[in-house]
């Protein structure tokens, strides 16, 4: 059974209220509801969580669906909320920002990893090439972290439900893409002091 209760434009506390009065009135099935305000979502899917159900929402329009489930024991083939194409894009951009840090750090690598794993500096001279573009790599890696802590700070954390693995561990996993960017960013200008203990 799928009902359906329209919240649109309604002052909390009243979203929830009819909320809990519609799911009060069914044993079980699926109670869609429709919401306009970001207070509402907010609002509505807290309550639902806290009573142990189900919640999943949608986009129609300029409107949210709040569906929420009651009383099935079977796992519901519901739409997923995209957080695998979200982990795909998180886990690419930090890629790139790694990748464009690495390469805006060759000037000095080539004596880093001879240092510490004994590889031959001669070997590395290829990296040259990117130096004259060390600026643009660099700017490229400052843009990609920032964007990734944007996104957290003015999208994610102001979710109502963290989902998936990715926006659990967001700041960890960010956090430590971060400081692996620093590191390499700033290498060139301490990596004298490491190399010749000076």
């Amino acid at each position: 059974m799928v009902k359906r209760i329209d919240c649109k434009d309604l002052a909390c506390p009243e979203p929830v209220l009819r909320t809990k009065d519609a799911l009060d009135s069914m044993e079980e099935g699926i109670l869609e509801v429709e919401v306009n305000s970001f207070s509402s979502i907010q609002n509505v899917k807290r309550f639902a969580q806290n009573q142990g159900l189900y919640v999943d929402t949608k986009k129609e329009g300029k409107n949210t669906v709040i569906r929420i489930v009651k009383g099935y024991e079977c796992e519901l083939d519901l739409p997923q909320s995209g957080g695998e194409k979200e982990s795909r894009s998180f886990w690419a951009l930090i890629a790139g920002a790694a990748v464009t840090a690495i390469l805006a750090s060759t000037c000095c690598l080539g004596p880093l990893l001879f240092l510490m794993f004994g590889v031959s500096v001669g070997s590395l001279s290829f990296l040259h090439v990117f130096a004259p573009y060390r600026d643009y790599f660099t700017v490229a890696a400052v843009i990609i972290i920032g964007y990734l802590w944007w996104n957290w700070f003015f999208r994610l954390r102001k979710r109502p439900v963290c989902e998936g693995s990715i926006c659990k561990n967001y700041v960890k996993y960010l956090s430590i893409g971060t400081v692996f960017v620093a590191i390499m960013l700033t290498y060139p200008y301490w990596a004298q002091y490491l190399l010749t203990g000076e």
